[in-house]
């Protein structure tokens, strides 16, 4: 199972040259990690000094961003392998026989499912990343200054998690029909990666403020 390879392993078969894992995988990695991160940061401000002189609805905010990012955290890690079994599931579908018409009428059902699965996972990973940012503003705006970095990588992490995400829904798309709801969820694609752009700047240019005591 793709959670339970080492950093070393997971790279190498990611390397290999096989249709899965594959970006979509990569992007959510790449989530999970920003999560960890940002849970190091809470980790390393809640009952410690840089967290002396908050008061209690500071603490108790970080928290409960803690416990969502150790949930964001595990649930990124289920989109990683969602996103090379569903993938495997639509070559599977493919490789289906198809020499009588009840055969290609069966073949071309599990296609049409594995298509929609393809292109949910992702979109599902673009969605749920996005929530991260609530925790990783609280985080930026409390955190250790001594872990301040660590808060600006994570949020280049979530961002890049989106947009390979993005991509994913985007070359799928191309490969689907052409009707109102795909052209809703090309958009809605769109927005959040646009959001996201934006918010990660935000937090950068916090990041960096921070780092040279200019705030």
């Amino acid at each position: 199972m793709l959670r339970e390879l080492t950093i070393n392993d997971f790279t190498n078969v990611l390397g290999e040259g096989k249709a899965t894992p594959g970006g979509g995988a990569a992007a959510a990695l790449s989530a999970s990690l920003a999560a960890a991160l940002t849970s190091m940061v809470f980790n390393l401000t809640i009952d410690k000094k840089a967290a002396k002189d908050y008061p209690e609805s500071v603490i108790r905010s970080m928290k409960d961003a803690r416990e969502a990012t150790d949930r964001f955290r595990n649930r990124y890690l289920e989109l990683m392998v969602n996103d090379a079994e569903s993938f495997d599931g639509l070559m599977a579908a493919f490789s289906l026989p198809k020499e009588t018409e009840e055969e290609k009428i069966l073949r071309k059902s599990k296609i049409d499912s594995a298509k929609e699965r393809v292109l949910e996972i992702p979109y599902q990973l673009v969605k749920e990343s996005f929530d991260m940012y609530e925790a990783l503003k609280i985080a930026t705006e409390y955190g250790n200054k001594n872990a301040i970095s660590d808060a600006g990588v994570a949020a280049i992490l979530i961002h890049s998690a989106i947009e390979g995400a993005a991509l994913n829904v985007f070359i799928n798309l191309a490969g689907s029909e052409v009707n109102e709801e795909n052209i809703s969820l090309k958009a809605q694609t769109d927005e959040y990666v646009e959001k996201s752009k934006n918010l990660k700047e935000d937090i950068v240019a916090i990041v960096i403020d921070k780092i040279y005591g200019r705030q």
